[in-house]
């Protein structure tokens, strides 16, 4: 069966171990005044035992990241603010300690996020996990950790990078999660474990019995319960390929170049490919694709234990680029770290004692030094993420030009870079026709764009990301229409682009460029040479008349030309 998203390819097959995690439920139960400061001091004798359970389960684990992730437990548990929050809401409104921890952790999340708090962001299910830990605590319960002592692959409904590290991770060799993030930080400790891991496995704990054998396909991003052997077999044989590339050593490279397809109004389509790390590049030999649409550079460096200078970017920047083609284009975005995810070096407090604009400036020009110093001789283009404002655009451009010409007096060889920019809020989109004579290209991520513009919470937006609504439809439509007004390319990525569904709707609002995770590309290409797209004159009074979603998939089967009977059409 086909599952959710694949966060570290790969394939295993094992017994399966379950750990369902789930949340307490809390009930607000009402107090006596003269109860007030016994419970008070019940929430006081929890914390300090709870404090001294995390400082002994720090002391003992032997994973360095395992232990960074207590620190942040820690960091939240002990806060002053915090513990006053609780201790007032017990007084004021004369209710028991379970559910003043539950909702003081809650509110606390909500204020910081309002704040657009970069650490909490990307804590924010640690936050809640301590919260939780804190309930079974008061009620003198405990998450019971599963002892792997045999090769195991790992279902769960959901588990903190802490308590994953504390398992024997030698014996796990899959995981699988009912819910998750591609960006969050046990994404990237499975990553940096490379262990295969698909997330989004709906009923996954419900589906799979303890000690069923399980095989994780996790290039095909498919699951098997009771596999056959020839099965297994074959699984392992299709990964032989992937295998060769990464452990060969070939100096560069070459990608299967997609064969372009001239769209009805004849101009050429590319898929492209999402990239977060060098492994990722060494597959792209097997898999067809024009370039990279978008490089994560933040992801090469988010388990660095201090921040990377100009030197060392460079050296990984200039890696990047001999490994490929001189004539294969790569789109680096800069450091997006104040979205979803922030590298373990500005996981700690100190990050809060720096002056974050000037630390974020300083930062920005010293990727942009190193990523200019590596492409000498190179085309590549270098896109700035969440951008919404004119000014905020001309100031980085002109930052930007002010870094090129510190680098040519030095007498570095810059290279040949296009600058663009990432539509990702509803006013980068509104403010499309202004921005878009200032850069080079577009490229519009659906998913943030998603967030912002239904306004909802990021784990809502995981689960939304690749449903398409009228509202995030009108503002793509719009940024398409700007950008093709003033002659830039545009191109479109994020999870919404790997619903193939949408396709024919989007080839004919103009997107021309579409970038999706390697193991999307094949059946993009497939997809793109199948499809026949009708010219609609009306499509864009069509958009605007849109008001639900099912009129858009109407508007989408509409486009589609007749003698290519069913093919595409959403159900």
């Amino acid at each position: 069966m086909q599952e959710g998203f694949v966060i570290t390819e790969g394939v295993a097959c094992a017994p399966a171990v379950i750990f369902k995690n789930d949340p307490p439920t809390v009930n607000i139960v009402r107090i006596s005044p003269e109860d007030v400061e016994d419970e008070i001091t019940l929430y006081r004798t929890t914390l300090e035992r709870t404090h001294r359970l995390f400082l002994d389960e720090k002391n003992n684990v032997q994973s360095v990241m395992a232990r960074e992730f207590l620190d942040v437990a820690i960091l939240y548990l002990t806060d002053s603010y915090v513990k006053k929050l609780i201790e007032d809401r017990i007084r004021n409104e004369l209710c028991n300690a379970e559910s003043a921890v539950m909702r003081c952790y809650h509110d606390y999340i909500n204020e910081l996020i309002s704040l657009n708090d970069p650490f909490v962001m990307h804590n924010e299910f640690e936050i809640h996990n301590l919260a939780e830990t804190l309930v079974l605590e008061l009620r003198k319960k405990k998450v019971t950790i599963p002892e792997i002592t045999e090769d195991s692959i790992l279902v769960c409904n959901n588990i903190t990078p802490a308590q994953f590290l504390t398992m024997n991770t030698q014996h796990i060799k899959g995981v699988l999660l009912e819910d998750g993030n591609t960006q969050s930080h046990l994404a990237i400790v499975l990553r940096s474990s490379k262990i295969p891991a698909i997330f989004n496995v709906s009923n996954a704990t419900k589906l799979i019995a303890p000690g069923t054998n399980v095989l994780v396909d996790a290039y095909a991003n498919r699951v098997y319960l009771d596999p056959l052997d020839e099965l297994i077999w074959q699984a392992n044989k299709n990964a032989q390929k992937y295998h060769k590339v990464s452990e060969s050593a070939i100096d560069i490279i070459k990608p299967m170049m997609a064969q372009y397809k001239t769209s009805s109004d004849g101009e050429r389509m590319r898929i492209l490919a999402n990239i977060n790390s060098i492994s990722e590049i060494t597959k792209l030999a097997y898999l067809p694709s024009s370039g990279i649409g978008l490089f994560r550079t933040e992801f090469l460096f988010m388990n660095c234990s201090h921040e990377p200078d100009e030197e060392e970017q460079y050296q990984v920047y200039r890696r990047i680029m001999n490994m490929l083609p001189s004539n294969y284009e790569i789109t680096f975005r800069t450091f997006d770290f104040n979205a979803d995810k922030l590298p373990l070096y500005m996981s700690m407090s100190s990050a809060f004692s720096v002056d974050t604009n000037q630390h974020q400036r300083k930062t920005l020009i010293t990727q942009l030094r190193a990523i200019l110093r590596a492409s000498a001789q190179r085309q590549i283009r270098i896109m700035f993420p969440m951008v919404a404002e004119y000014e905020e655009t001309k100031e980085l451009i002109e930052l930007y030009n002010s870094v090129k010409q510190s680098l040519t007096s030095e007498g570095h060889d810059t290279g040949r870079v296009k600058i663009g920019i990432m539509i990702e809020t509803p006013a980068g989109a509104l403010m499309s026709d202004s921005l878009a004579p200032l850069v080079d290209f577009f490229s519009i991520g659906t998913n943030d764009l998603t967030q912002y513009t239904e306004a909802c919470s990021r784990e809502a937006a995981t689960h939304r990301n690749d449903e398409l609504t009228p509202a995030v439809l009108k503002l793509i439509c719009l940024t398409v229409k700007n950008a093709r007004k003033h002659h830039i390319p545009v191109c479109i990525c994020g999870e919404l682009v790997h619903n193939l569904n949408y396709l024919a709707l989007f080839i004919s609002i103009g997107l021309r460029d579409f970038s999706v995770a390697p193991f999307y590309l094949n059946k993009l290409l497939e997809k793109i040479h199948e499809l026949e797209v009708k010219i609609d004159l009306n499509l864009e009074a069509k958009i605007n008349a849109i008001l639900t979603k099912k009129e858009i998939i109407n508007l989408n089967n509409s486009l589609i030309a007749q003698n290519f009977g069913h093919s595409g059409i959403i159900d």
